[in-house]
């Protein structure tokens, strides 16, 4: 997770590999992060059908094809397995 300074903060998760632009922000979703900038033109988002909270990708089988969604919320047990954009 990382934070910036400025006139907001805003934090965001993101990927460990150096060469990764892409980014999670709680509202907006993912996204990517180029030269300090947020791109928000390939924005990805999914919502939970129960609360509607953003979902994040939870884990991402390879073998299968898979990509497990769960919601952030403590209190919500939502989570689903969708195919991986690799599978469509």
């Amino acid at each position: 997770m990382i934070e910036e300074d400025g006139e907001e903060i805003r934090s965001f998760h993101a990927c460990r590999r150096p060469d990764c632009t892409r980014v999670f922000r709680d509202a907006l979703g993912y996204l990517d992060r180029i030269e300090g900038e947020f791109d928000e033109s390939r924005a990805s988002l999914q919502r939970c059908p129960l609360c509607d909270s953003v979902l994040f990708l939870a884990e991402v089988d390879h073998a299968r094809k898979l990509e497990t969604w769960d919601c952030p919320q403590s209190a919500c047990p939502f989570s689903a397995e969708n195919a991986s954009p690799s599978a469509r």
